[in-house]
C-alpha cells in the first residue's frame, strides 16, 4: 500500500473528525503524492505536529486558527523531513513481564496495608477481592 492509500486508511482507523478534513484538503493536492509515499510520515504525528504549532497560538487554553493556515501546517508537515521540523521519533519500550507483575504486587501489597491502617482488623473477604 502506497501514499495515499496508506494515509486514507489511518485516517479511518484514526476516525476524527479534523483529520478526516485535513486529509480530504490533502487530497487535492496532487503535488504531494510523491511526499505521501515517506515511510516516516503518518497522519497521527502529522496532527501531533499541528496541535503543537496551535498551541503555542493559545490564550487561557484556547486556540483559534483558521483552516487555510492549519493546511498550510499539514503541507508543510509533509514536504519538510522529521529532522527538519524538529520531530523526535518516540521509541516505545514495552516493559518486562517481570517488572509489569512487580509493579502489580507492589500495589497489591500497598492496598493491603491501607486497609490494615484503617481498620486494624481484616475482612475475611478481602484476600478474595484482590
Amino acid at each position: 500500500m502506497e501514499g495515499i492509500e496508506r494515509l486514507e486508511n489511518e485516517t479511518v482507523e484514526l476516525n476524527n473528525y479534523s483529520i478526516t478534513k485535513i486529509f480530504n484538503y490533502l487530497k487535492t493536492r496532487t503535488d504531494l503524492y510523491e511526499k505521501f509515499k515517506s515511510k516516516e510520515k503518518s497522519m497521527d504525528q502529522m496532527y501531533d505536529y499541528i496541535y503543537n504549532k496551535a498551541e503555542k497560538h493559545q490564550y487561557k487554553r484556547m486556540a483559534m486558527i483558521d483552516d487555510p493556515v492549519v493546511y498550510l501546517w499539514a503541507v508543510t508537515y509533509f514536504c519538510k523531513t522529521n529532522k527538519e521540523l524538529g520531530i523526535e521519533e518516540k521509541k516505545v519500550i514495552s516493559p518486562t513481564p517481570t517488572k509489569v507483575s512487580d509493579k502489580r504486587e507492589e500495589k497489591v501489597e500497598e492496598k493491603k496495608e491501607i486497609k490494615k491502617e484503617k481498620n486494624n482488623q481484616m475482612s475475611i473477604f478481602e484476600e478474595v477481592q484482590e
